[in-house]
């Protein structure tokens, strides 16, 4: 009689160990299929096209490149490029590639520039033949008329030994057939000073 009620305890503790365990996992079926739906939503919210990238496609053809070194306290230097943008991803990415001369050497640079849904940031990444390095910068549109934007990012300055240098990139659209590059050293002075200047000129 004993080992039948030591038994019955038993299966009384194993099922209400069982319906204490199954219950939770019920119930968190549901609260799984709402977290889906809105991992889902997040998604689509990140990949969607907008007015920023559809912007991006007004740079799209063959330009014409003046580059101005205007470093302080050294004489200007000028030198000729050719630009030639497309979409890298189809009205999501858009790539640039310059060529020309820079400081006296043959200059080639590759760029990816694009808008972040989720960090609300323009972004930009480029690679040169000047050196093995990969500069990044982010920012944003800075003006109502949503013609300048300013992305920060850092270089190694290998000719001066500096890690992580900060720097400023500033885009200024001047017109539907101009636009401007400015490099910002922002370690220099208080307001840093601008560097490099690159005037695009669309060819006809």
């Amino acid at each position: 009689m004993k080992t039948t009620r030591t038994t019955l305890r038993c299966l009384a503790g194993g099922l209400t160990a069982l319906v204490l365990h199954t219950t939770p996992a019920l119930a968190q079926a549901p609260a799984q299929e709402v977290r889906m739906e809105e991992m889902m939503a997040r998604m689509a919210e990140a990949a969607k096209l907008g007015p920023r990238h559809e912007a991006l496609g007004a740079y799209i053809g063959n330009w014409d490149v003046e580059i101005a070194m205007v470093m302080p306290g050294s004489p200007g230097q000028k030198s000729k490029a050719t630009a030639t943008y497309a979409w890298a991803i189809d009205g999501r990415w858009l790539s640039v590639r310059i060529n020309g001369e820079l400081m006296g050497q043959t200059f080639e640079s590759f760029s990816i520039m694009g808008y972040d849904n989720y960090a609300k940031n323009h972004v930009a990444v480029t690679v040169s033949s000047m050196d093995t390095a990969m500069t990044m910068a982010r920012g944003l549109v800075v003006d109502p008329t949503h013609k300048v934007r300013s992305l920060y990012g850092t270089i190694d300055e290998y000719t001066t030994g500096e890690i992580h240098k900060p720097v400023k990139v500033l885009f200024r659209d001047v017109s539907a057939d101009r636009h401007v590059m400015e490099i910002w050293d922002l370690g220099i002075g208080d307001a840093g000073a601008k560097v490099l200047e690159y005037t695009f000129t669309r060819r006809r």
